[in-house]
């Protein structure tokens, strides 16, 4: 049976106003969830993989889950501790995680992570948590201003001192954290996917095979300046949307240390099957976003209603789904930007079960700390990763790729990273 959620297109209006958008309001418009198309998954009786090698980079030790939510404000202090004390108000749990967004270009300005991003990767860590980032090429304002940092270029080179100085930030920061670059590539909504429709105006046409050279040399230009303590995440949208499957954007192992997932209430909790059938045996399971929407006349045919949906969900983890190892529920309202609001106090009985099922031990409360079940070894990876003292004009030689334009193709021009203030805005993001 399908069922098919719309994707939301911008109406004239909404595109004006974006020209005007904070970099707070931009973020929000462009990062986070759409509206999907959901397949119904067939039944399957066949026993679903076990873990065949050893424990990845941060993932916890036996069953223990991290706990995390995508939280709308990480950009100052005093944001992000009201937001982590209400949502664990919500929960009756704290966070282990936070999921917060990046891009290369923030209305039409390139960011800088040592001046932009280090502040709420330190900020997440000083509260007990983990940061997982998920950073896309595109503007957080692309809508407006149709920038981006092409996938072809980056594989050619053109924005290397861009990555030096992203993979520099996160080496100073010294701390674990996991970075997901550009998620969601199979959805139609995004402008690095193959199957792009043009909702947020024209970009230059790319494969998934562009989206894999671009992928591996953002993560050999990280390990190049020995920023090893990032763990990378690659997260598809579940299901699949278009017509170029998840599969064929994945980078390979060697360039994975998580599968993540995209999971709304569109979607049976089954249609998580083809995803850990794929990759579990090699990968823990990282949902990277779940949540549930508002319009249920627009979900599968059987849907049960958020709370019992969010329940199943959870006793799908502790039975069927033993290799997801984080989750990060999605707690943005987005009405105002023609989607759902997402936040799990929108509905009394979903948060109720949620704050019921989400007390058992194995979801852990801090980075370093699963509730008395097992360590999760991070204090000792912090350990292993010694800060270092920036040099911003530093940059290091980058190994090019073996493949080289044609002989016809013009002069790539490079990009010169120049670091500047940011704007001293309240709500950046």
């Amino acid at each position: 049976m399908t069922n098919f959620k719309p994707h939301i297109i911008p109406t004239i209006a909404a595109l004006a106003a974006s020209a005007a958008l904070t970099p707070h309001q931009a973020q929000a418009q462009s990062g986070g969830t759409r509206s999907y198309p959901s397949t119904q998954a067939p039944a399957s009786t066949a026993p679903l993989p076990a873990a065949t090698g050893g424990r990845a980079k941060y993932e916890p030790e036996g069953n223990g889950v991290y706990h995390g939510a995508s939280l709308p404000n990480t950009w100052d202090a005093s944001g992000l501790r009201t937001q982590l004390q209400q949502y664990q108000q919500y929960a009756g749990k704290r966070l282990s995680v936070v999921t917060w967004f990046a891009s290369t270009y923030t209305n039409g300005r390139m960011t800088s992570w040592h001046n932009e991003y280090l502040g709420p990767l330190t900020r997440v860590r000083d509260a007990g948590a983990l940061s997982l980032i998920k950073f896309s090429v595109q503007d957080s304002n692309f809508g407006a201003t149709k920038k981006m940092a092409g996938l072809k270029e980056i594989t050619l080179g053109v924005y290397d001192a861009y990555f030096q100085e992203a993979a520099d930030a996160v080496k100073q920061f010294g701390g674990p954290v996991f970075i997901s670059i550009n998620h969601e590539m199979n959805g139609t909504w995004e402008p690095f996917s193959e199957a792009y429709d043009g909702s947020q105006g024209p970009a230059p046409k790319v494969t998934a095979a562009d989206f894999v050279s671009a992928w591996k040399h953002i993560v050999d230009i990280f390990r190049q300046r020995g920023a090893n303590n990032a763990a990378f995440v690659w997260s598809p949208n579940v299901p699949d949307v278009g017509p170029v499957p998840f599969t064929k954007y994945y980078p390979g192992d060697d360039y994975v240390d998580w599968i993540g997932a995209s999971f709304y209430s569109g979607n049976p909790i089954e249609n998580l099957d083809l995803i850990y059938r794929t990759y579990a045996a090699r990968k823990p399971i990282f949902i990277t976003e779940w949540a549930t929407g508002e319009d249920k006349n627009k979900y599968y045919v059987g849907f049960p209603g958020e709370a019992k949906w969010v329940d199943s969900f959870f006793k799908a983890l502790d039975t069927r789904y033993p290799r997801v190892k984080a989750i990060s529920w999605f707690q943005w309202d987005k009405r105002q930007y023609g989607e759902s609001n997402y936040q799990l106090q929108r509905d009394p009985g979903q948060q109720q079960v949620y704050s019921a099922d989400i007390k058992n031990p194995r979801y852990l409360d801090s980075a370093g700390n699963n509730g008395g079940t097992a360590s999760t070894g991070i204090e000792t990876a912090r350990l292993e990763v010694a800060p270092r003292e920036v040099v911003l004009n530093e940059v290091a030689p980058v190994e090019r790729p073996k493949a080289v334009p044609p002989p016809q193709a013009p002069p790539v021009a490079r990009i010169k990273l120049q670091i500047v203030p940011r704007e001293q805005v309240r709500t950046e993001r």
